[in-house]
């Protein structure tokens, strides 16, 4: 069982997503204060159907994600009421079905990056100074697999997933002088029900259970962790 966060305000991005909901829940169990960006009033209202308790005591907070300076404003504003959070995970991504290279476009790779990189990287740019007049702090972010070897129709998926792996590396290095530790998890396929309508003929039972992902992410938030700084950590179940 990872540390309690007693005390400790974490920012979780994507936090009414599938596996969003399993890293807010545990957070919350351990004692933190969760706060989570949301876009979709669709995503808040499932949340809040299947956690209607855990929805009253979460915060939320609707924002583009997408959009820095909207990001950057709204984590100010809501840092010079409630102060500057402990822990930030940036769960924010997804996948597209790729086309081969020939058959594919700029705008397919921009997508791609937009969906997985500029979130967490709008959220680190607007957190992280204020992490290091603190004097600390937890982040950790989600790259894939993918994201470590090219595979056929996946380009656009694979480098904006790698892209999320050396910035993970590039901002540990620089911070981790300062008490900071930033660090990502690489899933392989996480078991979601979206995943199961995708893939319906695969075996499920090989997949990453969102639950045993979410333990993970809350150990690089705790202490046991402070000891590692720009980790890939590989989470592939059996897969």
């Amino acid at each position: 069982m990872p540390d309690r966060f007693d005390t400790q305000t974490i920012v979780v991005t994507g936090g009414t997503g599938e596996l969003g909901r399993h890293v807010t829940a545990l957070l919350h169990s351990l004692g933190a204060r969760v706060l989570v960006p949301f876009r979709s009033e669709q995503a808040l209202q499932a949340f809040s159907e299947r956690h209607p308790e855990l929805s009253r005591e979460v915060r939320f907070i609707r924002l583009d994600a997408q959009d820095g300076d909207k990001v950057l404003r709204a984590m100010e504003q809501w840092m010079a009421a409630e102060g500057v959070p402990h822990g930030l995970v940036n769960l924010i991504g997804g996948y597209a079905f790729g086309l081969p290279v020939a058959e594919s476009t700029l705008d397919d790779l921009y997508r791609m990056l937009d969906l997985n990189l500029a979130p967490t990287f709008h959220f680190c740019r607007a957190l992280v100074p204020h992490m290091l007049s603190a004097g600390r702090g937890r982040i950790v972010n989600v790259g894939a697999r993918a994201g470590l070897e090219g595979t056929a129709n996946h380009a656009a998926y694979s480098i904006a997933k790698s892209a999320v792996i050396r910035f993970t590396e590039s901002l540990a290095a620089e911070v981790k002088h300062s008490h900071l530790n930033v660090n990502c998890v690489l899933p392989s396929i996480i078991d979601t029900a979206s995943n199961r309508r995708d893939m319906p003929n695969a075996d499920f039972s090989h997949w990453v259970a969102p639950a045993d992902l979410a333990q993970v992410i809350a150990f690089l938030l705790s202490d046991g962790a402070r000891a590692i700084h720009g980790a890939s950590l590989p989470v592939y179940g059996k897969a």
